[in-house]
């Protein structure tokens, strides 16, 4: 796991992150768009979290220890049981089940969420370490889990006004989580009649980042042919406005709100200045497109996100790594009554993000009922278990230092160096600077010593035996700086 990858190494892990992306979504790879959009993407710095452009607010803070944060989607689609958030609408992306516009929205009529009671999830995460929640407060749908009058797709117009994020951010609190909310500027509700419901269409706003296939047709909400109008500039104009209302009522009626996390942009005009000015020491992700208020300029989030596969390079700032835990997809489906991610991977993708600095936020979709399926507490069960032996080598600790070499994830305090033993065979560290010389290495459950061999400036570990249970094993190194 080294820290500088190579170019080629970089080319590889990035086109496999796309076909994983591809796969995670259903996705058609795209060919020769997608070769484009990859090598257009990895000629992009990473310019989120830097520091001296990231918050300085004391009150953000807490997020360089790079935490642990549970994701949340939900929404109308758990009604349904086997599709998405929103993409399920969108015709020809992939083969994942598909639903009409109209039959998807139609089931705001039975989302009941009778057994909503979110601090039951949240203690269970609370204990297993996690730090942090999100809920998605609007998706791309357009259905709103706040009562704002902005729109007639929300808890206002089918729940009676139920304050779906009031319960969720009281719970945050009330379980020692920091809040975070969701908050998609894309509305495909808003501008359902003039969007086209079919990927990549050559007319109608279509929902890609690669360019439009010809001869392909636009579809309704009924997904029939059709030919959408130009959406006229005062519709626009009305629709960012509606955007800025729904984004100021979530950062004023909650109190204090911890992460706003953009997807598909701001949808209005807002700043970045006035959202600090309703929440001075929140914490803003790189998917707003927020504008500065004085430049002009584009904000680039507070921190980086990577949504499918690893980050290909340790990312030079704050950032955090996504991953679907209850799959097949972001929000709930009937398979999750039986399968999530397993946990020995789960935890393996935590010592990884941790390695680098950063921040992992994992994701469950509850029930339509607001519960959570069986196989989200066993794994928190399972995750509470394995920190208790182990979780010092994960809370509170700093990444491997840049520049050793390490074909095992390291989380370091001081001169405490943490090997995360997520692949078996021989182990192998050259630390180059940052140590010189091995004081100690014992296993972390148990204290007991573990040979190795140095030679002055790497350190080789034959292949130690793995201890049994859940999750992997972590050695303690003690170095001399």
């Amino acid at each position: 796991m080294a820290t500088d990858p190579s170019p080629d190494n970089l080319r590889s892990r990035m086109e496999q992150n796309a076909a994983d992306q591809a796969a995670a979504l259903g996705q058609d790879p795209g060919g020769a768009d997608r070769d484009k959009l990859i090598a257009g993407r990895m000629r992009e710095p990473v310019t989120s979290g830097l520091e001296g452009e990231r918050t300085a607010h004391p009150e953000a803070a807490w997020f360089g220890r790079s935490p642990v944060g549970l994701f949340v989607h939900w929404g109308i689609p758990s009604v349904h049981g086997d599709c998405d958030l929103s993409w399920s609408m969108i015709a020809n992306l992939g083969h994942d089940k598909k639903i009409t516009p109209e039959d998807y929205w139609a089931q705001a009529d039975r989302f009941h969420p009778e057994h909503f009671d979110p601090g039951t999830w949240l203690s269970a995460a609370r204990k297993a370490g996690f730090e942090y929640a999100v809920l998605t407060t609007k998706h791309h749908d357009g259905y709103t889990l706040f009562p704002t009058e902005t729109t007639e797709m929300g808890v206002r117009t089918h729940l009676g006004g139920r304050d779906l994020v009031r319960e969720f951010v009281d719970a945050c609190r009330a379980n020692g989580l920091r809040p975070g909310l969701y908050f998609s500027g894309v509305d495909w509700w808003l501008d359902r009649n003039y969007r086209s419901f079919n990927y990549r269409s050559e007319t109608g706003i279509s929902p890609s980042s690669l360019p439009p296939i010809p001869g392909r047709p636009a579809f309704d909400i009924r997904h029939q042919v059709c030919t959408p109008p130009p959406m006229p500039e005062a519709e626009i104009e009305k629709n960012k406005a509606l955007c800025r209302q729904q984004l100021v009522e979530l950062l004023t009626n909650y109190g204090k709100i911890d992460i706003l996390w953009f997807d598909g942009g701001c949808g209005s005009d807002i700043s970045v200045e006035e959202i600090r000015r309703l929440q001075p020491g929140i914490v803003i992700n790189n998917r707003g497109n927020c504008r500065w208020e004085m430049t002009g300029g584009t904000f680039p989030g507070d921190f980086y996100t990577v949504e499918f596969g690893d980050a290909p390079a340790r990312p030079p700032g704050w950032w955090e790594q996504l991953r679907i835990w209850n799959e097949p997809c972001w929000g709930y489906t009937l398979a999750n009554e039986t399968r999530y991610a397993a946990t020995p991977g789960i935890l393996e993708l935590l010592a990884r993000t941790k390695a680098w600095g950063g921040a992992c936020l994992l994701n469950s979709g509850p029930r339509p009922d607001g519960s959570m399926p069986a196989p989200y507490f066993r794994g928190m069960e399972e995750i509470t278990s394995w920190m208790a032996i182990y979780g010092e080598s994960l809370r509170d600790v700093a990444p491997v230092p840049a520049g050793v070499e390490t074909n095992v994830p390291v989380t370091t305090k001081g001169d405490r160096w943490f090997l995360h033993l997520t692949a078996r065979g021989p182990i192998e560290i050259s630390p180059g600077r940052h140590a010189s010389g091995i004081a100690s290495l014992t296993r972390l459950r148990d204290g007991s010593p573990v040979a190795f061999d140095w030679d002055g400036a790497r350190l080789l570990i034959p292949a130690p035996s793995i201890a049994e249970g859940i999750g992997h094993d972590v050695l303690e190194l003690r170095v001399t700086i």
